[in-house]
């Protein structure tokens, strides 16, 4: 059976196309999230730790996939992403746990779950910047030692 032409007046998106675009828009929703959660985590350990952060960047900034993870940080336009908008809501202790779980396995680190039960709402705004992206990686590395020393 063919298919009339949809008039131009009309949305040429099905409500099958609006369900996904929707999933899609929750998804990015909470990606930002998260990214940003953990850039918050970078600043506020960077703020602590001045001379521990700065010797962590050291060790990590000569690796190839820090240096690939720059760069695709910057081609996707990661920092825009986070900032377009108001701050995202800080994602909850339970949601930070799956993400950092997640992470851990990639690396096998077993991640309890004492590990990232931090005061989450005390945490500085984020930095905007050059250093997003380090502060984000700083913030992953915080979870990660964080469950090491557990």
């Amino acid at each position: 059976m063919a298919r009339r032409p949809r008039s131009r007046l009309t949305d040429p998106l099905t409500p099958v196309d609006r369900n996904l675009l929707a999933l899609l828009a929750d998804h990015t929703v909470v990606q930002r999230a998260i990214l940003c959660t953990f850039a918050r985590i970078g600043v506020a350990w960077r703020q602590l730790e001045a001379d521990r952060t700065q010797a962590w960047l050291t060790q990590l900034e000569p690796h190839p996939f820090y240096k690939g993870g720059q760069f695709l940080f910057d081609l996707l336009e990661v920092e825009d992403f986070m900032l377009d908008g108001p701050p995202p809501p800080v994602v909850s202790d339970s949601e930070l746990i799956a993400v950092a779980s997640r992470i851990a396995a990639a690396t096998g680190i077993e991640m309890p779950v004492s590990a990232v039960q931090a005061s989450l709402d005390a945490l500085p705004p984020l930095e905007p910047g050059f250093y997003l992206y380090r502060d984000v990686l700083l913030g992953i590395v915080f979870i990660l030692i964080t469950a090491l020393s557990d």
